[in-house]
């Protein structure tokens, strides 16, 4: 029996990750004449030809040194741009919108409220997100239901619930999973994998040797591990921050102010940064953060820094937005917003698409398969019909996208 739940949970992480089966898997399609941003950072290539096979990039050339299939479908992109599909790395698509749905929540309207969300992301060419602690049936429910055909829309990377401690952070919210003492966390972590999850997020106030034992059974388990980062659930020196980074956490989320030396000790290790860095800044503009600004003396400009100076350390950052409950209406806009806010704190365009997109990838574990325009990538690609190295006013606004190379949205 143990063996069949196992080779279940396998199966349905294996395929729900990625949009609806019914697919031609030999159509070849060429997408021809637009300048290709190809997520690496590096120069656009105009004149470019990307040819598709299937759910793969079968080849990416100038116009002039590509040959065509001839069986290929030709879509001509000529005067537009062509990014990979943007990966938002920090949402929680099934979560209760107000305190309404919060206390009259089913886990079908979870199910539902989660399908919206992804829905609302479907046309503005974020391709993929990581829900970093939603309800265990309605992430269950999604991820089979794509693995069905039931529904056809975006990737997602579930966690299911989030870990924490008794009364800690997300303690007795929805989708949260509370835990006290190693043993707790480590059976937490394997009842997420037998629920078919292969992501985990930890919440403080854990311990060192909390988080020690979490780390060290997800890599037991081929997992990939994040943790909650600072803000009113954090200590002031030494932090749970600090336990998550010194535990051996893969990923930290949220640019909140940090412990001297922290960040320094993220870049040695090679932790990864998701700073949810307009969420925190909206946050603050409309008082939620009262309690941090009385009691500790933060303000905006601490998190900024914190931003600024992982971007000197040269930590790889992510795109996350992070909002819930009322705010949750406000997708997918929300999330170009982050990628402006990045640039306003001294990234250039290019770089804050190499964080929605490379970047991306690699905090998911999944840089062989998404983020960038390659030969053997999956073919999650946006068309855009301006420059967003100039603006990035039509972002959110594509004019076709491509999710495994088929077209799921076209204006």
């Amino acid at each position: 029996m143990r063996i069949k739940v196992l080779a279940v949970a396998a199966l349905i992480f294996a395929v729900s990750t990625f949009p609806a089966l019914a697919r031609d898997e030999e159509k070849v399609i060429a997408l021809v004449g637009g300048t290709l941003i190809d997520g690496t950072g590096a120069p656009p290539v105009p004149d470019a030809i990307v040819i598709i096979k299937g759910e793969r990039i079968a080849a990416v050339g100038r116009g002039d040194e590509l040959q065509i299939p001839e069986e290929a479908e030709k879509i001509d992109v000529a005067g537009k741009w062509v990014l990979p599909g943007f990966i938002d790395l920090h949402v929680h698509s099934a979560c209760p919108r107000d305190d309404k749905e919060y206390y009259g929540y089913t886990n079908s309207l979870g199910t539902l409220l989660a399908l919206d969300f992804l829905n609302k992301y479907l046309p503005s060419g974020v391709t993929s997100v990581r829900d970093v602690g939603s309800p265990v049936e309605p992430m269950q429910a999604i991820m089979e239901a794509s693995r069905r055909g039931y529904i056809d829309t975006i990737r997602i990377f579930p966690c299911g619930n989030l870990i924490t401690v008794t009364g800690g952070h997300g303690y007795g919210l929805k989708g949260g999973l509370e835990a006290d003492g190693p043993w707790e966390w480590r059976k937490a972590v394997r009842e997420m994998y037998k629920a078919g999850f292969r992501h985990v997020k930890i919440s403080p106030p854990y311990t060192l040797e909390e988080v020690r034992a979490t780390v060290e059974e997800t890599h037991a388990q081929g997992m990939r591990i994040t943790s909650h980062g600072g803000g009113a659930s954090d200590t002031e020196p030494p932090s749970m921050t600090g336990n998550a980074v010194k535990g051996g956490v893969q990923c930290v989320e949220h640019a909140s102010k940090f412990e001297e030396g922290l960040l320094e000790l993220m870049a040695e290790k090679g932790v990864h940064f998701v700073p949810t860095i307009y969420w925190i800044k909206r946050y603050y503009a409309d008082g939620h953060f009262s309690e941090l600004l009385k009691k500790r003396g933060w303000t905006l400009d601490v998190n900024e820094q914190v931003f600024k100076d992982a971007v000197k350390l040269n930590l790889v950052i992510g795109v996350g937005t992070d909002f819930t409950e009322e705010y949750a209406k406000l997708y997918p806009g929300l999330y170009f917003s982050e990628m402006e806010y990045f640039v306003e704190l001294g990234l250039s365009r290019m770089e804050a698409i190499v964080c929605a997109t490379k970047n991306g990838g690699i905090i998911l574990g999944m840089e062989d398969d998404l983020g960038t325009i390659e030969a053997g990538k999956l073919a999650d690609i946006q068309i855009l019909s301006e420059n967003p190295l100039e603006s990035f006013k039509a972002l959110g606004h594509p004019d076709m996208v491509l999710i495994g190379g088929r077209i799921k949205w076209s204006n």
